[in-house]
């Protein structure tokens, strides 16, 4: 029951106290008239006091009461101070004096609960962080040593007793450095004492196993502790790794053997055609040191039709992973060297093209070979021709001369027939002629008449030269001496000189040919009055298949410099474009 409630019921019940004291005494007096009257003024007037009463005396109560409760229910920075110094206001100012104690032990109290859950979470994680470690450190794939700086063992794991074959227990009584094969224990201590200097350091070394076997190991040691001065060690087998790499290294080396040795050409390119390798035979046929071939391509060793070709070469390599073709190589000196070559294509990955690697094989003596045997079968046509015209030839000469013996020939016939006779002569002396120059040298050195082996050939093509009005002017000395040479070969050589002249000269033109001594020299020069050679083609003259001409082999001139180089001499060509060539070759006399 609230207070005013109280004080109310307590007024009307004294009021009504009253009522029964003074009532009898209203009766004995005879008031009779105002007992009534009495009766209800009293109960009334106590009423209206005791509210007003109780509202002066509950108010600061109820005020008070109501502070109790805003604190009551948590809220401890509220206060109920009273300005007044009667017993509630000294009971509010007890009561906030009460509720800053509270409020401070509640912090307080708060703040233990918060180290307390900090502290709990941080064990929490010290132990999960240590069991994780642990977890690591028991199930990692490689063997993990701990130790200090004196190589003493506090922890191994258990692969570390698997690798080695030890327990546990006998391992954390062997120094770190025990474990070390003899042979690499000097080195394994210079790299250990410069991880404790860079706090980090990864070598390779021997373990020694409990069986007395070693094993392989590469060692990753870290500093844990500085100030303690401990050590981690992560010592992984790598067994089979090295016996991987010696197994490469041998099977390299027997690679680079072959590849070096090898007579033919060999290489290996980058997805862009650049040489990354090139074995001994290419560098020296090519005549670039190994260094230089690994900073160029195949491009930039190949000919101009050979380039030309490149493109669809490549195509058809990254497409079907191999290609079979015949390029023309170019020396550092300009020379072209032909070949046959087979590409295979290098993959990674997902068949992505990488490289190729190429064997090139060195044809260009066989094409001279080649060439030839084509000669040489030319020669037998001709001598097979020759027999056969020769025939009807004599048939007809011989018809002719018989006509001329009769006298019923008039003037005009005996003249036709002289022409018969004198033509059917020349033709013989050709054909002949053919014979000689079809047969094969047999390698004869013999004593050789210049003058009369150029004038033998020249009869050959005079009558063909004439008909491409070219001329022949002959310019001999008189007084040469005989030479030491293949009289056959000289005669290839006259022919082939005679006939590049002529070609030169496709509006016509005059060849000069002049012989003369030189000290102990026999020179011999064709001079023509032909286009000439460009500058840019000159010092190629010489190289086998290098040619200008659209039906050229490019043999001729190769096989002409051959000859009279191996007879000790010399050929050279001297030119200007548009002012004809001069071929100028020189014989030893001795």
């Amino acid at each position: 029951m609230k207070i005013a409630n109280k004080i109310t019921i307590s007024f009307l019940v004294a009021s009504l106290a009253l009522i029964a004291v003074v009532a009898p005494i209203f009766y004995i007096i005879e008031l009779r008239s105002s007992f009534f009257l009495f009766l209800l003024f009293i109960p009334m007037l106590a009423w209206m006091v005791a509210s007003y009463v109780s509202r002066i005396i509950s108010k600061p109560i109820l005020r008070l009461y109501k502070d109790v409760e805003i604190i009551g229910k948590g809220d401890l920075y509220h206060r109920a101070g009273r300005s007044s110094n009667d017993e509630i206001g000294e009971l509010s100012r007890a009561f906030d004096r009460m509720t800053e104690d509270l409020r401070q032990t509640t912090t307080f109290v708060d703040e233990l609960n918060r180290e307390k859950e900090e502290h709990e979470k941080t064990e929490r994680d010290l132990r999960e962080r240590e069991e994780h470690y642990r977890r690591l450190f028991e199930q990692s794939n490689d063997a993990v040593f701990l130790y200090d700086t004196e190589g003493r063992i506090f922890d191994v794991n258990s692969k570390a007793c698997d690798m080695l074959g030890y327990g546990k227990e006998e391992l954390l009584k062997i120094s770190f450095m025990d474990l070390h094969a003899e042979d690499e224990l000097i080195r394994s201590k210079e790299a250990i004492k410069t991880g404790k200097e860079t706090c980090s350091v990864r070598f390779e070394s021997m373990f020694r196993k409990a069986d007395g076997k070693a094993v392989d190991v590469e060692i990753s040691s870290s500093v844990v502790d500085m100030k303690e001065g401990i050590m981690q060690g992560i010592v992984r087998d790598i067994a089979e790794s090295k016996k991987l790499e010696r197994d490469l290294m041998i099977s390299e080396e027997k690679f680079r053997t072959f590849m070096e040795t090898a007579s033919d050409m060999m290489y290996i390119t980058d997805k862009n055609c650049n040489f990354t390798y090139v074995n001994g035979a290419m560098a020296r046929t090519l005549g670039y040191s190994k260094e230089d071939m690994c900073r160029m391509g195949i491009f930039d060793v190949s000919n101009k039709k050979t380039r030309e070709k490149f493109g669809k070469m490549l195509e058809g390599l990254i497409e079907k992973g191999e290609v079979f073709y015949e390029p023309v190589w170019m020396t550092k000196d300009g020379k072209e060297v032909f070949g046959e070559m087979r590409v295979v294509g290098i993959y990674h990955g997902n068949s992505v093209f990488s490289g190729s690697r190429g064997v090139f094989r060195d044809i260009t003596e066989r094409k001279k070979i080649e060439e030839s045997q084509r000669l040489a079968q030319l020669g037998k046509l001709i001598s097979d021709m020759a027999h056969e015209v020769n025939n009807p030839l004599q048939v007809i000469s011989g018809r002719a001369e018989f006509s001329l013996m009769t006298e019923k020939n008039d003037k005009k016939t005996k003249e036709a027939l002289e022409v018969i006779v004198d033509q059917c002569d020349w033709a013989k002396n050709i054909i002949q002629r053919l014979l000689m120059f079809s047969k094969p040298s047999k390698g004869k050195v013999e004593d050789v008449d210049i003058n009369e082996s150029i004038d033998f050939v020249i009869g050959l093509v005079e009558y063909q030269f004439s008909l491409g009005n070219v001329k022949i002017i002959k310019d001999f000395s008189g007084s040469l001496p005989v030479v030491k040479a293949d009289k056959k070969q000289m005669q290839e050589v006259f022919m082939n000189l005679l006939r590049n002249a002529a070609e030169a000269m496709p509006e016509g033109g005059t060849v000069t040919v002049t012989t003369k001594k030189d000290a102990d020299e026999l020179r011999v020069e064709f001079k023509d009055t032909g286009t000439g050679i460009y500058e840019k083609d000159i010092d190629k003259i010489f190289d086998p298949f290098f040619t200008t001409r659209e039906k050229g082999t490019g043999l001729g001139l190769s096989v002409c410099y051959g000859i009279i180089k191996s007879h000790g001499g010399d050929l050279t060509y001297f030119s200007e474009p548009g002012e004809g060539t001069t071929a100028t070759m020189i014989l030893p006399i001795r």
